[in-house]
């Protein structure tokens, strides 16, 4: 049983097991050197590296209280891949930076 699958239909990787095992973990996500892995359950969801165009930095609010609302600002980044746009929610803003400097260095190196 396959626990990977791809959020682009048509744009399936070959056998990521071993990119998994290697990847770097930030927060929930994991970053490999081929694709980014969202867990769903127990298994993992996952984004091509290559079929992201663009990631830029973005935030979120928690509201919760019923008598004060208390509002927090979390970071996240928005990755637009095809006609698609994604959202990695993140508790820190130091996740938020190495994701996008994760990207920035992989769209270098597939530009090579």
């Amino acid at each position: 049983m396959e626990k990977f699958t791809c959020l682009l239909p048509g744009k399936e990787l070959p056998d990521l097991k071993e990119d998994f095992r290697a990847a770097v973990k930030l927060e929930q996500y994991r970053l490999g050197k081929l694709a980014l892995y969202l867990p769903r359950g127990l298994r993992w969801d996952y984004l091509p590296l290559a079929e992201i165009a663009a990631a830029e930095p973005s935030r979120r609010v928690i509201s919760a209280g019923h008598c004060v609302t208390v509002r927090e600002e979390k970071p996240a980044v928005d990755l637009r891949a095809g006609d698609k746009i994604f959202t990695l929610n993140l508790e820190k803003p130091a996740s938020a930076r190495l994701v996008l400097e994760a990207l920035a260095r992989n769209g270098e190196e597939s530009a090579l």
